[in-house]
This record gives C-alpha cells, structure tokens and sequence, in this order.
C-alpha cells in the first residue's frame, strides 16, 4: 500500500486497461479504515453504450466503521481524473492505494473481494456483541476470566459452531415453532427454502 502521490498514471493506466483494478483507501489517527474507493475500466461493450473509460465506486463508513455503504459508481474519461476527484472528495487527507490483483497470476496486494469479505465479518461481529450485552455476557474482562475458569474447572469446552450451525439450528427452531402454531407441512417447506436463498443473497451482497 502507498501514498496516492506515488501513482504513476501511465503506468496504472495500462494496469486498469489490463484487468486490474486499483483500491484506494482512507484511515483515521488509530489506523482503522473510515473510507475506500474502488477503480475499474470500462468495457468495450460499455464503452459502445456510451459509458466513459472508467467506474469510480466510493464506499463511506459507518456505524463505527464497520459497515460501509457504497455511493452510486460515477464514470471518468481518464484516470487522471479520477484521481483529482478523490483528492477534492478527500480533502486533507493521506490517501493510500494499491493494485488489486484481479489478473490471475498477478502478484497484487488485497482484493476489493477480500475487503468485502473482512467488512462482512466486522459488521457480524459487531452485531454479536450487541446481542450479547443486553443478555449480560460481556465479551471479555472479569466475567469472561471467571467463566472461563468455571467451564475449565467443569471438564467441559466452549467450541466455535459454524456460521451455518448456526443458521441451521435457527431454521430448526423456527420450524418448531410454526408447527406448533399450526402452519401446514407446504408452507413451512417452502418457508425453509426461501430462508436458504435470503441467506445465500445476503452473502452475495
């Protein structure tokens, strides 16, 4: 990663015409990321429908930095451009950026992917700890050192299910209960397999 003032515009130029994608991100005084913005070159056949030659997408924290709402991609005709938008949309602030290794067999740094992947697990996270204060658990400190030795004195192990354990034991449960409540076979079936594909866009989101 490196300062935006480094970027050689040829070259980089070349590299967005290559395939390659270029990240450029933004951090607060403790290095916890508050921004980040995402580069593309256009395709030829978006190229013919009258877009320009590249997609600028700008993605804004919040919610403590751990979610990140994307603006809508506005396009460019050249990279230079681009790079003096962000410098007025970031105004005093370090920018940083590298090379996204969209180019199979390319040595690059992270992927936008993996940047969406990491913010998914944040705002997951986030979310779990907020579930867990109301039900006084806190997540560390003395309570968490004391049950800790508690379960260790027990003989007994605190394990990681899996993100679909999880959502499996909710899909059971809630099962459960719609068959106590009387809705038929049919429609808790059909409920089931609309909460497999909420989950499985939720994930592609």
């Amino acid at each position: 990663m490196e300062r935006i003032e480094t970027i050689n515009l040829k070259t980089e130029t070349d590299a967005l015409e290559a395939g390659h994608g270029i990240t450029l991100y933004t951090f607060d005084e403790y290095g916890r990321l508050i921004h980040y913005a995402h580069i593309i070159a256009s395709t030829p056949k978006e190229r013919e429908d009258g877009y320009a030659d590249y997609f600028l997408t700008i993605f804004k924290g919040g919610d403590d930095m751990r979610r990140f709402d994307p603006d809508d991609g506005n396009d460019y005709p050249n990279f230079e451009s681009i790079i003096e938008s962000i410098k007025t949309i970031w105004t005093n602030t370090p920018i940083w950026w590298e090379r996204d290794g969209s180019v199979p067999g390319v040595d690059a740094g992270i992927t936008y992917d993996e940047l969406r992947g990491a913010d998914m697990l944040a705002n997951a996270r986030k979310r779990l700890e907020n579930e867990m204060r109301p039900r006084g658990i806190e997540p560390d400190g003395e309570q968490a050192v004391k049950d800790a030795e508690t379960v260790r004195q027990a003989g007994l192990n605190a394990i990681t299910p899996s993100f679909f354990e999880l959502f499996e034991d909710y899909i059971t449960e809630e099962d459960s209960q719609l068959a106590a409540d009387g809705v038929e076979l049919e429609a808790r079936t059909a409920w089931m397999h609309e909460m497999y594909r909420a989950m499985l866009n939720t994930l592609k989101e």
